[in-house]
This record gives structure tokens, C-alpha cells and sequence, in this order.
């Protein structure tokens, strides 16, 4: 089953453009993969960037194999606003992309670079998560919950300003991500108000950076999973990961850092831990 984008209509102006010709998403994408910088889509709203998006998915699938999950973007107000969006926006996450707890990431092929605290889970019943409209149901679809450390790369070319619907066309840019501490989610006594009231803090070279809690991720961290699930048009197998969005603020990752981010949820803690090289 391929991926086919489902994202919230941005909230300026009349639609302008039309879909990208998919050989021209389709070079954008041989050279991402080859470590060139992205060119404006040429699109100006999400119904265009949700075509140009299928383009630049095959090209990947083609490259990297089948998804193995989802990366939600844009699961903070600030996020939102800051992009011009009205709501969620989403992307194929690829197995080549998730790194094992306290890996060296080469920074080399990076463009711009960034890291900042995430979460993921992961999917365990499929029917019953497609057919999930509280946060109780979609905890009961899901299996894990895991310590995530994303590097996303900002890798649009030099004068190419970001906005939704340019993101969206690039399935948000995920580029790298480090994969911690799990934790099942029957292990929780109430996974609805523990995940709700988690912490997360990330820190670099022993420096705290951020500290945010599950309120960030659309006020809970299981909304943004029912989002997902409500769009109906993701293959969200068993054993799917599903990226929440950021726990704080995106920092500039240069080579030498010592990454960490902590998470405590309820009276369980978890952990995961990156270096940074040339």
C-alpha cells in the first residue's frame, strides 16, 4: 500500500499552482539523495503539495524500500503559525533514517542540520487504531512508546522561504532520527493522564537546551495519533512508528555533540543518546 498524504488546508489566499510535473519532483529528489539542497516546489497550497508530495515518496520508495512509519509535523501552535498552517502535516519516515540508542551520526551530507526531542510510538493493532476516536482507544491500538532523538535537515535551497505547503511537498524533511528507551504501554497505570503529564528534557554536552511537556504535541501526545489515524490514508501496520512532533525548540547540530534527551512518564524514565561527527 503506498503513502498518500493527507494534510489541513492552509488558511491564506485563493489556490495558484498546480501540481509539479513528477519529473521535476522526481530530480529534486535524486539530487536530495545526493546531498543537493531542495528547490522551491512550485506549489502555493496543500492540495498541490499533497501531489507533488506522491512524487517525492515514490522517488524514495525507490531508493530506501517500503515506509515503516509516519513523521507528524507541526503538532505545536507555534509550528503552525510559524509555517502558516491550520494543523498537521505528515510524512513517510524510512528504515535507513532511524538509528539504533547512542549512534555517531555523520553529519556529512547534512545541509542544514537540526536536533531536537521527540517521541514515538508504535502500532500494535491496526483495525482498532483506524477505529480510534478517543485517546483511551488509541492507546489501547498502540504497543510502545519510545525515547526519540530527530535530526531533521532544513535542506531547501539558498532564497527558498519555508512554508506548509512547501514542507508538505517534501514530506517535512525528515532526514535522521535515534531510537531510544521503550517503554509498553500496558506497563503505564494510565497511559492516558501519564502521557499527558510526561516531561522531556533534551540536553548537549551536559547543557540542558529544552524542557517541554506531552501538552506540546496538540496539547496531548494521543491526539496527534488519533489525528493521523483520522486521515485513513496511511498504512499504519503493526509495528509502524509513528514520529509525534517536537518537544521543544529545533537546535543547530555541528559536529561534537553529545546528545541527550530525557523523558519521565509517571514514575517510569527513559532515555536516548546521539554523538554528532564530522
Amino acid at each position: 500500500m503506498k503513502y498518500a498524504i493527507a494534510i489541513l488546508a492552509v488558511s491564506a489566499g485563493p489556490a495558484l499552482a498546480e501540481c509539479p510535473a513528477p519529473e521535476t519532483i522526481y530530480a529534486a529528489a535524486e539530487g536530495w539523495l545526493a546531498g543537493e539542497r531542495l528547490p522551491d516546489p512550485g506549489v502555493e497550497n496543500m492540495e498541490d503539495a499533497a501531489c507533488a508530495y506522491t512524487h517525492w515518496r515514490e522517488r524514495l520508495e525507490d531508493e530506501y524500500g517500503r515506509p515503516v512509519g509516519v513523521k507528524v509535523g507541526f503538532t505545536s501552535a507555534p509550528a503552525q503559525e510559524r509555517f502558516g498552517v491550520d494543523g498537521p502535516v505528515a510524512g513517510a519516515l524510512f528504515r535507513p533514517m532511524l538509528l539504533e540508542n547512542g549512534a555517531e551520526i555523520s553529519l556529512n551530507g547534512s545541509r542544514t542540520p537540526f536536533f531536537e526531542a521527540d517521541l514515538v510510538v508504535t502500532v500494535a493493532d491496526p483495525e482498532a487504531l483506524a477505529a480510534a476516536t478517543t485517546r483511551e482507544e488509541a492507546a489501547a491500538a498502540l504497543g510502545a512508546v519510545q525515547a526519540f532523538i530527530e535530526l531533521p535537515d532544513m535542506a531547501l535551497a539558498e532564497g527558498v522561504q519555508p512554508n506548509g505547503a512547501i514542507m508538505a511537498s517534501y514530506g517535512v524533511i525528515p532526514w535522521r532520527g535515534v531510537l531510544g528507551e521503550s517503554l509498553p504501554l500496558a506497563e503505564l497505570a494510565d497511559p492516558v493522564d501519564e502521557l499527558g503529564a510526561l516531561t522531556a528534557t533534551l540536553s548537549a554536552n551536559g547543557e540542558e537546551m529544552d524542557r517541554a511537556s506531552g501538552e506540546a504535541l496538540l496539547g496531548h501526545p494521543l491526539d496527534v495519533v488519533l489525528w493521523l489515524a483520522g486521515q485513513g490514508n496511511y498504512d499504519l501496520s503493526e509495528g509502524s512508528v509513528i514520529s509525534l512532533g517536537s518537544l521543544g525548540a529545533l537546535h543547530p547540530a555541528e559536529p561534537g555533540l553529545e546528545i541527550r534527551a530525557d523523558y519521565q512518564i509517571g514514575d517510569k524514565a527513559l532515555s536516548v543518546t546521539a554523538v554528532t561527527v564530522e
